[in-house]
């Protein structure tokens, strides 16, 4: 129970991979400059190169079966023959053409002689009539009297009409025909009916269809003539309506009158306001309407009214004066004040009858009757104009809006009226035009019916060709052609089966295929080790080899040699910083990654280093059994904090620098020990202790452990077994590893073969107490250290 407490407490203390996977890219891209800084690869073309130099022997049997056939095919075939004939089917001198009928027609209607060009034959239609599937029935039937086999489709194919000549300066009025076939006979007697069926179709067919085509277009005139009329009459009845001549310089027009009315509108508006201002500052001031200011002006200016007016002062003025002299009783005052009274009469009857009743009693003005000096019967006259004005503006006014009115609604129905007028326009021009067409064509094709009483001319019958010995010429054959065809497709199809079957087959033929395949340098390639037949392939075999009197030593040299070029590549990968831990993995189990890892292990020791080699293949570990160790205690022992480090590690007998972490006995739950805080102390740890630390991990494709311990390591060294391990999945692996973040140092091309698993090893208990560490004066600090806060 204590235990397992324990690994829930150590699962729960899982380190992430991030930050320290950072690390390591930053350590592989700035540091190991030499790495990073590769050149962009163009096009490649040597994996190509390279499939079809391997599959050269399929290439070859392909292209060879297909050459053999199309060789045979095109021996065993029969002779071609081919035959022709030549018809002149125009005049060719003057005279000939001066008297053809349709010179003649030309003539009598007044024309001068015609030119060569009078009267061309349109000879682009004239082939696709002479080949059309009308005229080769014809032919056939004919044929398929003699020669049964004879189809439309061989006719179709083999019969050509074509005009004599290479360009436009050089064309002729000559038509040749060809026909193609394997029976000279058969070719002689097609022919022969082709010409007869020309000839007949330039005397009576070609004339038969001249005349339906007269037909046609007389019956067609009808139709055209009335729509003619129908488009005359609508386009008047437009013109009359609308007076409409030209409705493009009409439109214009109308928007013009649409903008002066818009001008004169804005012009009247502006007027009429300032004469309303004017008409307000006027009755302001002198505080009359129209007719009372009539009215006051009319006052001021009559005589009597004036004379009266002056009279009732006067006595208002002696009323005054004896007033202040007697007393109101007085007859003196008395018939003054009658005198008044009766001059006022006098005065308002003067006023009644010069007002009028529309000024009389209270709705009038007192001021009217008032007298009206020079300045404000000015103001008067000019109060009396500014109205009138005023009135007129107003009408002025309403006549431009209605004007505005009529021509807006105008400029919105002429559109309409225009388009339509337009499109019977150009319905008429069209159907004059068309009209126009056919009776010219009329016209000719009756003068081509006349012409067409002059046949064809054959100017060459028809044969097939002879040589100087009177024999019949064959076709040249094309079966150089079809044989170079034939073998360029066979090439192509053995160069597409070689592509398919690398595909099927999905793994690596050579090195050069891993190098090509991945990103990540190839640091090294492995030789097949010919000497290690039953027992792992080894370096310290490979060294007895050289040594001894057997085995293969230049096998066993190269061995050696591949194994230093791979320690030397790794050691000045970069060369800012020295490499001093890094995971051994490969995709796929059985791919010989333990066996590189012990072996470059081994050649580092060599070379002076202190090594430690580690089994973290929990699931499958496999080093104790090459190199013969027993696997009691290792890696889970530590991972559980039962042992120390200097208590299990064991120093192995190939050197003095090289010392082994097994794995240990596996137990539930411990691989998943390789991400926990644990396992990254300890490999700090061992790190601080050994110059090179190397870890044999789990196949990728299998165990995502090895992300884990790759990433707090200084890169992972890929090995890839040549001709096992399949394509696909080493690419799937490799994309795994750039998604995680974690630097591939580079890859190993291997080529070992797959091998039955090694025998455990008897050892269980190693008695030489020198085998292990002495790190007793230097106790672990796993247990002490605390998880790291991220």
């Amino acid at each position: 129970m204590k235990e397992v407490n324990m690994e829930r407490e150590q699962d729960a203390h899982i380190v992430p991979i991030s930050n320290q996977s950072r690390q390591v890219q930053q350590f592989s891209v700035d540091e190991g400059e030499e790495l990073s800084a590769q050149p962009q690869k163009g096009l490649n073309i040597k994996p190509l190169l390279r499939t079809f130099q391997r599959q050269a022997l399929i290439i070859i049997g392909i292209v060879a079966l297909v050459g053999a056939g199309a060789y045979s095919q095109i021996k065993g075939g029969k002779k071609t023959y081919q035959g022709d004939f030549r018809m002149l089917v125009e005049p060719v001198t003057t005279e000939a053409r001066i008297a053809d009928p349709s010179a003649l027609a030309n003539r009598a209607e007044g024309g001068a002689v015609p030119n060569r060009d009078f009267f061309s034959l349109d000879y682009a239609t004239q082939l696709q009539i002479l080949q059309s599937p009308q005229m080769l029935s014809a032919i056939v039937k004919q044929v398929q009297k003699r020669y049964p086999e004879v189809t439309e489709k061989i006719l179709q194919k083999e019969l050509v009409v074509l005009r004599m000549g290479e360009d436009e300066r050089t064309l002729t009025k000559i038509l040749e025909v060809r026909f193609m076939g394997t029976d000279p006979k058969l070719v002689e007697f097609v022919l022969q009916v082709t010409k007869q069926k020309y000839l007949k179709y330039s005397l009576d067919e070609r004339k038969t269809s001249i005349g339906q085509g007269v037909k046609f277009i007389e019956d067609q005139l009808p139709a055209l003539n009335k729509r003619v009329n129908k488009l005359k009459s609508e386009l008047q009845v437009i013109q009359e309506q609308q007076k409409i001549t030209n409705p493009q310089e009409q439109g214009a027009q109308l928007i013009e009158q649409v903008r002066t009315v818009e001008t004169l509108e804005l012009e009247t508006q502006r007027l009429l306001q300032e004469q309303k201002t004017l008409y307000a500052n006027l009755q302001k001031q002198l505080d009359f309407t129209p007719n009372e200011a009539i009215a006051a002006s009319a006052l001021s200016e009559e005589p009597q009214y004036k004379e009266l007016l002056t009279k009732v002062k006067e006595v208002e003025g002696q009323i005054a004066v004896e007033t202040a002299r007697f007393k109101s009783a007085n007859p003196i005052v008395e018939a003054l004040e009658r005198k008044r009274s009766n001059l006022v009469a006098l005065l308002n009857q003067q006023t009644d009858r010069i007002l009028g009743q529309n000024l009389v009693g209270t709705q009038a003005n007192s001021k009217v009757q008032n007298f009206q000096n020079s300045i404000r019967i000015g103001l008067i006259k000019q109060l009396v104009d500014t109205a009138n004005q005023v009135q007129v503006l107003e009408a002025r006014r309403q006549a431009i809006s209605q004007t505005k009115n009529n021509l807006n609604r105008q400029a919105t129905e002429f559109p309409t009226i225009a388009r339509r007028y337009n499109e019977l326009q150009q319905q008429l021009e069209v159907a004059a035009r068309t009209r126009d067409q056919l009776l010219s064509q009329r016209e000719t094709l009756r003068v081509q019916a006349a012409q067409s009483q002059v046949p064809w001319e054959i100017i060459s019958e028809p044969r097939i060709p002879k040589d100087e010995k009177g024999e019949l010429m064959t076709v040249p054959s094309k079966a150089k052609n079809k044989l170079m065809m034939a073998v360029v497709g066979a090439l192509v199809l053995g160069l597409g089966s070689a592509i398919l079957i690398e595909k099927f087959r999905n793994i690596f033929y050579c090195a050069d295929d891993v190098k090509d395949a991945v990103e990540a340098p190839l640091l090294g390639a492995i030789p097949l080790d010919k000497n290690a037949r039953k027992l792992p392939p080894s370096i310290a075999k490979a060294y007895a080899y050289l040594e001894g009197k057997e085995g293969n030593k230049k096998n066993a040299a190269e061995f050696i040699e591949a194994f230093d070029s791979l320690y030397t590549n790794i050691r000045f990968l970069s060369s800012n910083r020295t490499i001093s831990s890094l995971a051994i993995g490969s995709a796929t189990v059985g791919e010989g990654k333990s066996t590189i890892a012990l072996n470059l292990a081994h050649v580092a020791a060599l070379a002076g280093q202190r090594v430690l080699l580690v089994d973290a293949n929990l699931h499958s570990p496999s080093l104790h059994l090459l190199l013969e160790l027993p696997n009691l205690k290792g890696l889970s022992n530590l991972l559980n904090n039962k042992n120390e480090p200097h208590e299990i590690i064991q120093r192995s007998h190939l050197a003095d620098n090289l010392f082994v972490l097994t794995a240990g006995l596996p137990e539930p739950g411990t691989a998943r020990r390789l991400a926990s805080s644990q396992m990254q102390y300890l490999m700090e740890e061992l790190q601080a202790k050994f110059d090179l630390v190397i870890y044999d991990t789990p196949p990728l494709a299998d165990s995502k452990d090895t992300n884990f311990l790759a990433a707090r390591t200084d890169g992972i060294l890929m090995v890839v077994a040549i001709k096992q391990v399949p394509f696909s999945v080493v690419k799937k692996v490799f994309s795994q590893l750039e998604n995680f973040g974690i630097p591939c140092l580079g890859t190993v091309a291997n080529h070992a073969t797959k091998r039955k698993k090694y025998p455990a090893s008897r050892a269980s208990v190693v008695e030489d107490k020198n085998e292990y560490l002495n790190l007793a004066q230097a106790p672990s600090r796993i247990r002490k250290l605390a998880p790291k806060k991220e």
